[in-house]
């Protein structure tokens, strides 16, 4: 399980930071689904202390946002522009307090919380929306591929996946750091590369499909 977890996190990471972009759009229900999943999952672990996806709880509670998420990026799909940015609010807010030497989950996800409802409130003034999808799935491409190498090599158990074990690692090491930012600024140039292939809906609250030629 341990292997199978660490796999599909490092090739989804990879799939994200390299053609976020494009799949961005087309799997926005699913991206949709997962953030809300790891929300809902998260804040129940973040809360009661118990492992990620160890109580029917936290499952029910990550099913239930995961829904009401994917629902919401298939009908509006700025929606999805916005759950990206708050994806790399928290990957940031995480990291950093990782780096101060916090250890303690629940004021992890409560400043990453933080961060990522920042980082959506600025996304509501950015008008590049194109430019915001890149930059933000690269940074949480980048981090979730790192997460998969931690989990497959045990620097990372599995069930932490989805807390803020990962971005405290990466706040701990320096080298994990230069890691995150180079493959972020990989993923940006790779998806800068495709960016003109990609059709927006000139209408930010329409679903994706009526931006497509």
């Amino acid at each position: 399980m341990t292997i199978v977890a660490g796999l599909v996190a490092l090739i989804l990471g990879i799939l994200v930071a390299g053609a976020g972009l494009p799949l961005f759009f087309f799997l926005l229900p699913i991206w949709g689904f997962v953030v809300g999943f790891l929300i809902g999952a998260g804040a129940v672990t973040a809360v009661f202390g118990d492992g990620f996806l160890a109580t029917t709880l936290g499952i029910g509670a990550g099913l239930m946002a995961g829904v009401i998420f994917a629902l919401l990026s298939y009908l509006y799909w700025y929606v999805g522009v916005l759950l990206s940015a708050g994806a790399a609010g928290f990957a940031i807010g995480a990291a950093l307090l990782g780096t101060l030497g916090v250890s303690t989950d629940w004021l992890i996800f409560l400043v990453g919380l933080l961060a990522a409802i920042g980082f959506v409130f600025a996304a509501f003034a950015i008008n590049y929306p194109i430019y915001l999808v890149i930059t933000a799935t690269a940074m949480a491409g980048s981090a979730i591929a790192i997460g998969g190498v931690l989990v497959l090599f045990g620097y990372v158990d599995a069930a932490s996946l989805g807390t803020g074990s990962v971005w405290r690692t990466i706040g701990d090491n320096w080298f994990l750091w230069i890691v995150w930012l180079v493959g972020t600024f990989v993923g940006i140039g790779t998806q800068l590369a495709t960016a003109s292939r990609v059709t927006l809906p000139d209408d930010k609250w329409v679903p994706v499909t009526q931006g497509r030629p």
